[in-house]
């Protein structure tokens, strides 16, 4: 007997079989429906004042998270630090633009945070330093080593110092 077929009876034997038939196509030609709808607006300057100012204020906790990357930027370059009272301090005034946005930013971001503690201490009914006591450990616990923070010394003032652990 053989044990090998030869490659031409091979291809004659293989040949002789029938394959199954796949389809591929579709009866009917495959419907996507789209529907969209695209608003274009152009405002003249006075127009846009308008709707803005009428516009609701926006909510302080997620304008402070979507400032969060410039506040740690300030933070960072130890343009500003965490305050004894919960706020954010400018302890070196930039020149030019960049202390301009610098100004604005710990603006913004001090109204956001007073709005907060505000809220905070209505919610809680209690006193306002008491809250904002809380919220200056909590975010001198979570600064980073070298990070300019705010403590009381023995004698009870206030002094700035750049955090290490």
């Amino acid at each position: 007997m053989m044990k090998h077929l030869s490659p031409i009876s091979a291809a004659l034997l293989l040949s002789s079989c029938a394959t199954p038939t796949v389809n591929l196509s579709t009866p009917e030609p495959v419907k996507v429906e789209i529907d969209m709808r695209i608003d274009v607006y152009q405002h003249s300057g006075e127009q846009t004042e308008k709707t803005d100012s009428a516009k609701p204020a926006a909510d302080p906790a997620t304008t402070r998270r979507n400032r969060m990357t410039e506040v740690q930027a300030l933070k960072n370059s130890r343009v500003a630090g965490e305050g004894g009272d919960g706020l954010l301090s400018l302890r070196v005034d930039p020149p030019g633009d960049y202390g301009d946005w610098a100004r604005a930013t710990v603006s913004a971001e001090n109204a956001d945070r007073m709005a907060l503690m505000k809220a905070e201490a209505a919610r809680l009914k209690v006193p306002l330093t008491d809250i904002q006591k809380k919220q200056a450990a909590m975010a001198q616990k979570m600064a980073f080593n070298d990070e300019w923070i705010e403590v009381e010394n023995d004698n009870g003032l206030r002094e700035w110092i750049q955090k290490s652990e």
